[in-house]
């Protein structure tokens, strides 16, 4: 499956809607759904999708806080259908890398549950905090972190290359 990442088009948004509900209820709650509407709307923030043959199968972005040193990754998320294809991690490599080619970030962020965040562990990154049902019964808010030292965003920027040769 050839994999390519683009930039989010407002002709993107129901087909991402889509993935998102796609995700409910193991992954994400129903509560959620205005607070991605609102994001992928609203917020600004770079915001990207994994398309293979015209089929848009995930999405996700970052964002840096005004005067902050750390990049909070925002919204990733793969059609469930598409699950186990490695899709995820070619997003999760796209978004970093953009964060470690054009950013001056030394911090990555992100807030996930305790369903995904061994998968964001295999990347390096560290549980901050662990709040049982924090998001939502039987949904976990576990807050991870990255730090993003010379060997870590060279590791990025190969690993990027890789999956994009």
């Amino acid at each position: 499956m050839h994999l390519q990442f683009r930039n989010y088009r407002p002709t993107d948004r129901d087909v991402c809607t889509a993935v998102f509900r796609t995700n409910v209820p193991r992954f994400f709650h129903e509560d959620e759904f205005n607070d991605f509407l609102q994001f992928i709307d609203t917020s600004g923030c770079p915001y990207f999708v994994v398309v293979s043959e015209a089929a848009l199968l995930g999405c996700g972005g970052f964002g840096i806080r005004s005067g902050s040193d750390t990049a909070d990754l925002c919204w990733g998320m793969v059609d469930a259908r598409q699950h186990r294809r490695h899709i995820g991690e070619f997003l999760l490599l796209a978004r970093l890398y953009k964060i470690v080619s054009e950013t001056n970030s030394k911090f990555v962020r992100l807030g996930t549950s305790q369903l995904t965040a061994g998968f964001f562990q295999r990347f390096g990154f560290t549980t901050q905090s662990h709040m049982p049902d924090g998001i939502a019964k039987g949904l976990d808010d576990v807050q991870m972190h990255l730090r993003l030292t010379d060997d870590i965003r060279a590791s990025i920027q190969r690993r990027w290359q890789e999956c994009t040769r």
